[in-house]
């Protein structure tokens, strides 16, 4: 099986370049986006599936809105979501989708185990 896309939507440019990083060498095919609405025509331009690494706190469009726009649309089991907010309560994220909170600043390998395990989710 293929490494899936993995998109990686944080307003930080430091933090979406250290974690493409670090996916790419692990074999992932990395897609960026700085905000929410970004984050949707890139996920609007791609056939299959995808693992979506999120920060909550953007401009235009926070991650909370991108939550429940998959939610509305009906997308959400296409993009499991994995959190990445050093301030979320659990409780504002019961979305579908979101697998996983991660807390930053996180580990990187913590990270990696939730995208392997949002990999095996993609089947």
């Amino acid at each position: 099986m293929s490494s899936p896309t993995v998109l990686v939507v944080d307003d930080d440019p430091g933090i979406r370049e250290s974690v493409t990083e670090v996916l790419s060498a692990e074999g992932y095919r990395v897609l960026e986006a700085p905000d929410g609405e970004e984050a949707l025509v890139r996920l609007d331009g791609l056939e299959g599936r995808c693992v979506v690494l999120l920060d909550l706190a953007m401009p235009r469009m926070n991650g909370l809105e991108l939550l429940r726009e998959l939610s509305r649309s009906g997308r959400s089991e296409r993009f499991p979501v994995v959190v990445m907010s050093a301030n979320a309560h659990p409780r504002e994220l019961e979305f579908p989708q979101v697998v996983a909170l991660l807390r930053k600043p996180f580990e990187l390998d913590e990270l990696l185990r939730w995208v392997e395990v949002c990999s095996r989710l993609l089947g």
